[in-house]
C-alpha cells in the first residue's frame, strides 16, 4: 500500500534535563513516551486506521510496533530532533507530525505542572514551619519586652551604664537607683537570651523570604502556557508516494527474475547431465 512523508525538524525549550541528559535526548524521549503513543492512538483512531483492534490487550503490541514502524523520532547531529511520519494519506501524515507536537507539549506540560504542584507543596510546607518558628521567637521576645522591660540590649546597656553613672555623681535618692539596678540586673539574666532570639529571628525572616520568592516562582510556573518545542521545518503533505519505492519495486522485480531464471537453468542442466537408466 502507498504511503506518504511527512516530516518536521524541531529544537526543545523550556526543558530542564535530567542527570547526564541532554534536553534533546530528553524532548526524543517524550515524543516516544507511552503515554505520548496513547495520546496519538486516541487522537488519530490508529488502531481503526491500522486495521487493529485497540482494545483488544493482545494487539496492544501489534499496535505499537506499527505505530514506531510508521512513526520515527530521532535526534540530528546537531542536537536537533527530527520527526518523519508514514501514512496512506499525505495530508494525514501531515497532521499526525503537527498532531505528535501537540501531544508532546500536552505531555510535557502535565509533567511539568505535577512537578510544579510537587514543589509548591513542599515549600508552603516550608513556609509554615519558619512561621511557626518565627511566631514562637516573637513571644518569647514579647514577653522579654513586657515583664524585663528589654527593649534593645546594646542601647539599653549604654543608657542604663551612663544613668547609673550620674545618678552615682549627682548623690540621686535609693528610688532612682533601685530603678536603674532593675534594669541593669535584668539587662545581666536575659539580655544574652533577648541578643540570640534577635539573631535568630533576622536569620529565620531572611530564610522565610527566600522561600517565599521561590514559591511565588512556582506558583507562576504553574499558570504558564509553555510550549517545549521551537520548529524549524514545518511539515507539509508530499506530492508523491515515499513507500514503496519505484526503484526498489523494479529491483527486486529484476533480481526475483535472475534468481528464478538461474534456479530454472540448474534444473534443465541437471535434467540433461542425468544418466539414462539401461
Amino acid at each position: 500500500k502507498p504511503k506518504y512523508k511527512s516530516t518536521a525538524t524541531l529544537y526543545p525549550v523550556n526543558i530542564v534535563p535530567y542527570s547526564l541528559e541532554s534536553s534533546s535526548e530528553q524532548l526524543v524521549q517524550l515524543f516516544q513516551s507511552s503515554d505520548v503513543r496513547t495520546l496519538m492512538v486516541k487522537k488519530f483512531n490508529l488502531g481503526k486506521r491500522y486495521n487493529i483492534e485497540s482494545k483488544n490487550p493482545e494487539n496492544s503490541i501489534q499496535l505499537a510496533e506499527t505505530y514506531e514502524e510508521n512513526i520515527l523520532i530521532r535526534k540530528t547531529e546537531f542536537e536537533s530532533i527530527k520527526i518523519t511520519v508514514l501514512d496512506g494519506n499525505a495530508d494525514t501524515a501531515c497532521a499526525m507530525v503537527n498532531g505528535l507536537i501537540d501531544c508532546m507539549n500536552e505531555q510535557a506540560k502535565y509533567i511539568q505542572r505535577q512537578k510544579s504542584k510537587e514543589n509548591l507543596k513542599l515549600y508552603r510546607t516550608l513556609l509554615d514551619e519558619k512561621l511557626r518558628q518565627i511566631d514562637s521567637l516573637e513571644l518569647r521576645n514579647n514577653m522579654l519586652r513586657t515583664q524585663y522591660g528589654l527593649l534593645d540590649y546594646t542601647v539599653q546597656s549604654k543608657a542604663s551604664t551612663a544613668s547609673l553613672l550620674k545618678l552615682t555623681s549627682e548623690g540621686a535618692s535609693k528610688e532612682k537607683f533601685k530603678a536603674s539596678d532593675t534594669l541593669l540586673k535584668n539587662l545581666k539574666e536575659k539580655g544574652g537570651e533577648q541578643i540570640s532570639i534577635v539573631k535568630q529571628l533576622k536569620g529565620l525572616y531572611k530564610s522565610y523570604n527566600n522561600i517565599r520568592d521561590q514559591y511565588d516562582l512556582v506558583k507562576n510556573d504553574l499558570a504558564k502556557e509553555l510550549t517545549y518545542a521551537n520548529v524549524v521545518s514545518k511539515p507539509f503533505p508530499a506530492d508523491t508516494k515515499s513507500y514503496p519505492v519505484r526503484t526498489l519495486i523494479v529491483s527486486i522485480f529484476t533480481l526475483s527474475t535472475l534468481l528464478l531464471g538461474m534456479l530454472l537453468f540448474i534444473l534443465i542442466e541437471r535434467g540433461r547431465t542425468k544418466p539414462n537408466a539401461d
